[in-house]
């Protein structure tokens, strides 16, 4: 089997797949769509003609018995059903399983019996098939689910030019704009090192400046060049929720209407690849924990149908991320109880928590609000993920509730990983770096604004806004930095006021991974300063986790 030819076939066979997939969930909201009847059926075609050319007989197979039921479909000899498209979207599995084994060089395995028969089944009656999935495995057929966005045709591959067909894109293997993109951070470094070099010059040398300024221009235009080669629409990301909205919401009997905005926004390829389960596990936990049934809803005068808003929204250099439902909201005591009882928290902790640590208490590892363990949750295991994979990326989670209005939960993410833009800082002798994504402002620090009580140490920002200090000296020297005997600045960023002698500036880097620490670190990474030192970058969360541990131990 040649293997370039099976490369090429598998990543057309699974877009034309996933356009199915999003065409049969078109048909099942508007049953005369012939067009989107039409699009499917060419999809199973294609599929099954390349199969039979890398000689996947069991492939052939179960797509002709698909092509079958849509030939059917298409000429108006059965209706659509919604066992008929269950029985599809569950041909379609299938095939995503075949497709996994062929990548392995493997002979695909022979599909399902039982399914199959089902298939042929609903092939050959010619009454119209009763509007359920009794013969399909469980689901409860009850439960409706719609999506306010269209889904859009898919781009053209080629355009034609003076009667001839030139190709509009080009597949490159995602390897090897890594490796460019690696190539344009060293180019990033040694930019920095060059413009730091210049400006420490004692006689000023114009020809020089220029050269370091030309220098920097065309570093970034390359550097944002190779970005936009690494960005992914968020359909990619969002495409395959409809399909998870609507299995789940049947397993349920939820009525659902999904929403989803912003698709066209692009991001990094990296967080499209990891964002993939989180967000999947995000949504699965809005259907089964937030939104609620049609008699709770009906009895809380709200529509039947609850509402499922995903959006992805550019915001300067970041992208954020949005789940929402307008389900009953997260109830802050009850999480509390809940760690109480699993031994999350102590007594003691429990009692010192604002209303936001409640909030994420959802995202520490073997928590739960279930008694009992389901398919779709229970099991503690998930929102740890979810909160695990957003600080990998860099990136920011916040979760918003109000109680019977429904819960928002957003992760921001910086448009590319590329290249990390960190705040240079000093800590007495040590220098170090945090990524200005983690930073809201910087500070002067007033005493008559700091508070102790019980061991812990707040700063009163503004008449509004109080959050925990954390000393960087008495965290990484062991040695608390004094208000008042030394040159202190402060850096206020999501996990509270950082206290360090002196910021020193900004500069873009790129972040180099310390492979030689195990387990809980304080640092991302480390990088490259302008002046050609190591430096390491600190991690924002780690640091404002060791300073609450340090005044937890204080007590």
């Amino acid at each position: 089997m040649d293997l370039e030819i099976l490369q090429d076939y598998l990543t057309e066979s699974r877009e034309l797949l996933q356009g199915a997939q999003e065409d049969a969930l078109r048909l099942e909201a508007n049953p005369g769509d012939d067009a989107a009847l039409a699009s499917i059926f060419r999809a199973f075609h294609t599929i099954k003609g390349g199969a039979g050319f890398l000689e996947a007989p069991n492939l052939v197979a179960w797509a002709h018995d698909l092509e079958d039921l849509l030939d059917r479909l298409r000429s108006h000899k059965l209706p659509v059903t919604s066992a008929r498209i269950d029985a599809i979207l569950r041909g379609m599995d299938v095939i995503t399983a075949m497709f996994a084994e062929l990548s392995e060089e493997r002979e695909p395995a022979a599909g399902p019996a039982e399914l199959g028969a089902v298939i042929r089944n609903l092939a050959a009656t010619e009454a119209p098939a009763p509007d359920s999935a009794e013969s399909l495995p469980p689901g409860d057929p009850a439960a409706r689910v719609s999506e306010s966005a269209p889904v859009p045709p898919s781009a053209p591959r080629a355009t034609v030019r003076g009667g001839e067909a030139v190709e509009s894109s080009l597949r490159v293997d995602a390897a090897r704009l890594d490796a460019v993109m690696n190539q344009v951070g060293e180019l990033v470094l040694l930019r920095n090192r060059l413009t730091s070099a210049v400006g420490a010059l004692s006689r000023e040398d114009e020809n020089m400046s220029r050269i370091a300024r030309e220098m920097d221009l065309r570093v970034s235009d390359l550097q944002n060049t190779v970005m936009r080669l690494r960005m992914q629409p968020c359909r990619r990301l969002f495409q395959q929720l409809p399909r998870v909205v609507r299995d789940v919401s049947r397993q349920l009997g939820k009525e659902v209407r999904l929403e989803i905005a912003g698709e066209d926004v692009e991001i990094d390829k990296t967080v499209v690849d990891a964002l993939a389960g989180p967000l999947t596990h995000l949504v699965r936990n809005s259907l089964d924990h937030g939104l609620e049934s049609p008699g709770a809803r009906r009895a809380a005068n709200k529509a039947p149908a609850g509402l499922l808003r995903i959006a992805a929204v550019h915001l300067g250099d970041k992208v954020r991320i949005e789940v929402c439902d307008d389900g009953k909201g997260i109830d802050r005591q009850v999480l509390t109880r809940k760690a109480l009882e699993k031994g999350i928290v102590t007594a003691e902790q429990a009692a010192g928590l604002s209303e936001q640590d409640a909030l994420e208490l959802i995202f520490r590892p073997g928590f739960s609000t279930r008694e009992e363990a389901s398919d779709l949750s229970g099991r503690g295991v998930g929102m740890d993920v979810v909160k695990e994979t957003t600080d990998k990326l860099r990136g920011r989670l916040t979760i918003e509730t109000q109680a019977g209005q429904g819960t928002l939960i957003a992760m921001e993410f910086p448009l590319t990983l590329a290249v990390l833009p960190v705040l240079y800082l000093r800590v007495r002798h040590d220098t170090y770096a945090l990524p200005v994504s983690s930073i809201d402002s910087l500070a002067d620090l007033e005493e008559h604004r700091v508070h102790r009580l019980a061991g812990r140490v707040s700063y009163r920002v503004d008449s509004t806004q109080t959050v925990p200090l954390v000393d960087l000296g008495a965290i990484l020297q062991h040695r608390p930095l004094r208000l008042g005997a030394e040159n202190v600045e402060g850096v206020l960023t999501e996990r509270g006021l950082f206290v360090v002698s002196e910021v020193l500036g900004n500069e873009d880097s790129v972040v180099r991974p310390l492979d030689f620490l195990s387990g809980r670190s304080l640092y991302q990474g480390a990088t490259i300063s302008g002046r050609g030192n190591v430096v390491l970058i600190l991690d924002a969360a780690a640091l404002s986790a060791a300073g609450a541990e340090a005044a937890q131990g204080a007590q």
